[in-house]
């Protein structure tokens, strides 16, 4: 470098570090929604918060099934508007999304083998596509210095193809019996 000349820095300040791609807007714990007993999981938010995408890892215990069972589940959301309530406080009246969700573990499979003929079974065990609608209440926090800037806490109704299938197919099942809760928590960063 010769005199005078001055070498470009790199910018490393925070507001640099956030503003990458891959670092998340948000952290998520959710319960229950076909996703897992219990996921947790980063939150990226784009297009004015209207689009989000959350990675969750999900977890279901022993005690449902006959070993602990671990999924991976790529839940995008679609949130056309907000409603302001207060100065900080907020409602998301519509939260929706098609996802899907990757099952860990010897017991899944994406083919049937040679157990059934071909075509017997069109799914797979390791896949499922998953739907979900709902709604969040938001809550700017009022010091945005801090790490954490909004807390939201939303719930969702949710199925997978499997059980859509089943209510289109059996004539005796009822929207009810296919359809799941879940209650979540999404911090902002």
């Amino acid at each position: 470098m010769a005199f005078g000349q001055q070498q470009e820095e790199e910018d490393y300040s925070q507001e640099s570090f956030r503003s990458a791609w891959y670092v998340p807007n948000g952290a998520v714990l959710q319960f229950a929604g076909n996703m897992g007993m219990l996921s947790v999981g980063p939150h990226y938010t784009s297009l004015n918060q209207r689009v989000a995408v959350e990675l969750l890892a999900g977890f279901v215990p022993k005690f449902q099934s006959e070993q602990n069972q671990y999924l991976l589940t790529l839940k995008p959301i679609y949130q056309p508007f907000r409603i302001k309530l207060k100065s900080r406080h907020s409602l998301t009246p519509l939260r929706a999304g098609i996802g899907f969700s990757y099952h860990f573990g010897d017991q899944y499979s994406f083919s049937w083998h040679d157990l059934y003929p071909d075509g017997y079974y069109w799914w797979s065990t390791r896949l499922r596509i998953l739907g979900y609608v709902g709604s969040s209440v938001n809550f700017e926090l009022k010091d945005r210095t801090k790490l954490v800037k909004n807390i939201s806490l939303y719930s969702e109704a949710g199925t997978y193809d499997l059980l859509l299938t089943s209510l289109i197919k059996e004539r005796g099942l009822r929207p009810r019996d296919i359809l799941n809760v879940s209650l979540g928590m999404r911090i902002g960063f």
